[in-house]
């Protein structure tokens, strides 16, 4: 599973670094130091915020941000793209890495109750170097056919997996088999750091065959695995 490809690190609660080959940074949902601890120095080119709640969307915490993608509002689907990379300058050309990216944004609940007790939640697809790379934010429920569908097909999940204010690690476990995904990272559980009350990652892991260890990952298309594996970042 482990080889050359885009590098995906977990900061911490829901926030992820994707670092793409070419080298830019994609950030999902920074957060603050008021939780437990800062955020490490990290510059974004690009972040995407999946709700409102301060542990979510600190973008001021980040040591720089450019292009902020905030959750949706007004509408229940949105798509887009944009570019990321560099331009070198060497003694013979000028080196381009620029890539484009593909992103989807899909309305969810951060509840139960379609949002009546925690409001709206914004699950992102993003394509990036030919993964497909779902971020389920603080998703509060099982996803129903039309989102499953609005998705589509997932190589890496990003999944919350601690309970309390989201799905609990068993209906994770239900969403798992709903999208189907390649490798799945659980986040939002209980650290030794967190302030916030959540359940350990224990329960959700206890429903897979395949589970790992890593401080990171690195994904390419070639190198997804066949079945489906929980890989937990530390």
């Amino acid at each position: 599973m482990i080889a050359v490809g885009l590098t995906i690190k977990w900061l911490g609660q829901a926030c992820f670094l994707i670092t793409t080959m070419a080298g830019s940074n994609i950030v999902f949902d920074p957060y603050p130091a008021q939780i437990g601890r800062a955020m490490p120095p990290v510059k974004a080119d690009v972040v995407f915020v999946s709700h409102a709640h301060f542990d979510h969307n600190a973008v001021d915490a980040l040591k720089s941000s450019r292009n902020v993608h905030q959750a949706l509002a007004g509408k229940t689907s949105d798509r887009g793209q944009f570019t990321i990379g560099k331009c070198l300058r060497t003694q013979k050309a000028i080196v381009c890495s620029k890539k484009n990216v593909t992103y989807k944004s899909i309305l969810t609940y951060h509840d139960s109750s379609e949002g009546k007790e925690r409001g709206t939640n914004t699950v992102r697809l993003v394509v990036v170097d030919d993964v497909r790379i779902c971020h389920l934010g603080d998703l509060g429920h099982l996803l129903t056919k039309a989102q499953v569908k609005a998705i589509g097909r997932v190589d890496v999940l990003m999944i919350p997996v601690g309970g309390v204010y989201t799905i609990d690690a068993g209906q994770a476990q239900q969403v798992v088999g709903q999208l189907k995904p390649k490798i799945v990272l659980p986040m939002h559980y209980k650290t030794p750091w967190l302030k916030v009350n959540l359940d350990p990652v224990d329960k959700f892991l206890a429903g897979f065959k395949r589970v790992k260890y890593a401080d990171k990952i690195q994904v390419s298309k070639a190198s997804l695995p066949k079945e489906t594996t929980v890989v937990v970042l530390k």
